[in-house]
């Protein structure tokens, strides 16, 4: 059955499209290869596609200026999974441990959210004391296992062939990995930047024999936060991310960050407070560049345009198929923001743009492999 734009509209992925309408799409559309899709299924995606407005996705948004796209009931897609409940907690620490094959799946103690979490461990094969990469999810961060096991399968890749601990937090659905100022109805109490930077370095230590270098990674609401971690705190050496918006000021930023968190249940105005608070501001990574002087920085992004990977990942589903058009879109034009505030600043950078690539998992490994090759040499490592 064909959708209709309006439809479209209607859904989850239909609030994001209206939120997120990037610039010139059609040409997006003409990459679609019509064998992936069937006849029905090619006439909806450039229905679709082609019926978003021309534009940049912030020139858009700016229009509107201050106003927020509604969210009706239809907008929300349930969490995949269930956030942890609380457990009263006197001190962060290591609880219990479980290997599955290469992994290593800790249950730790957070004294700051009073709760457990779920820790996925890649440890180095190496003897002897590593760097800690930690790699941080995108919005629905599963907690059974990340999506650097199930989709990156790093134990896999050459990274894992390398001297280094790989270290992926689960479970912080939602959450920008950042700390929430209220505790949500939904979520709970949310503290995970300090959860990132406070309580987790000191167990990983305690677990397994560590360098004191580390370095951290993300792909979309991960990549946000993993720039931010890096240019905000001097323990990390290093950072990679995969199509991330790295401001939460300007139009698309907050758009993005506020219909992410809103499609899937919770409140934005519990993570930082209205628009334009001191929160907003502190996470706001494009405005205080200079905190990555040093450090090994390595940035990609796609732009958009459909090819046959990313049509085998969405198949007929042309609801995401739109989503994952339109924000990569979006990405494109943060990511080049960005690179304009490195340059202005001065600061050393690596930033690789593919010729193709929606949002998706298949884009943010385009460049994986070359990412950790080009900071690894920052945490030690040959």
């Amino acid at each position: 059955m064909s959708l209709r734009p309006r439809h479209v509209a209607a859904s989850a992925a239909g609030a994001l499209v209206l939120a997120l309408t990037a610039g010139s799409l059609t040409p997006a559309a003409a990459q679609i290869d019509p064998s992936s899709l069937g006849e029905s299924g090619v006439e909806t995606a450039l229905e679709v596609i082609g019926s978003l407005p021309v534009g940049s996705t912030a020139g858009l948004i700016g229009s509107v200026g201050s106003a927020d796209f509604p969210l009706s009931s239809g907008s929300i897609e349930p969490l995949r999974g269930t956030p942890r409940p609380h457990k009263d907690v006197e001190a962060a620490g290591f609880v219990s441990k479980t290997i599955v094959g290469a992994f290593e799946y800790w249950v730790v103690d957070s004294y700051a959210m009073q709760r457990e979490v779920v820790v996925e461990v890649l440890p180095s094969k190496s003897d002897g004391p590593a760097p800690v990469l930690y790699l941080l999810d995108g919005v629905d961060s599963p907690e059974s296992h990340s999506g650097y096991r199930s989709m990156a399968k790093v134990d896999t890749r050459p990274i894992a062939d390398d001297n280094v601990h790989i270290v992926s937090p689960t479970g912080a659905y939602a959450s920008y990995w950042t700390d929430w100022q209220e505790n949500d109805p939904l979520l709970g109490n949310y503290k995970w930047e300090t959860f990132l930077t406070e309580e987790l370095p000191g167990i990983v230590a305690s677990q397994l024999e560590t360098t004191g270098k580390n370095a951290v990674g993300g792909v979309s609401m991960g990549a946000q936060a993993a720039m931010h971690l890096a240019a905000s705190y001097d323990m990390y050496d290093a950072v990679m991310s995969f199509s991330g918006n790295y401001s939460t000021m300007d139009a698309l930023g907050y758009q993005t960050m506020r219909l992410t968190v809103g499609t899937r249940g919770a409140d934005v105005d519990n993570m930082w407070g209205p628009r334009g608070s001191d929160e907003w501001v502190r996470n706001d990574t494009i405005s205080h560049v200079d905190g990555l002087d040093g450090k090994a920085v390595y940035i990609t992004s796609g732009n958009g345009v459909l090819a046959a990977d990313d049509m085998a990942v969405y198949r007929d589903d042309v609801q995401a198929l739109a989503v994952g058009v339109v924000l990569e879109r979006g990405v494109l034009e943060a990511t080049e923001k960005f690179e304009r505030a490195l340059d202005k600043a001065g600061v050393e950078h690596e930033v690789v743009y593919t010729p193709t690539g929606a949002h998706n998992w298949s884009n943010f490994l385009k460049n994986f492999d070359a990412g950790w090759d080009y900071i690894k040499g920052d945490l030690g490592i040959a």
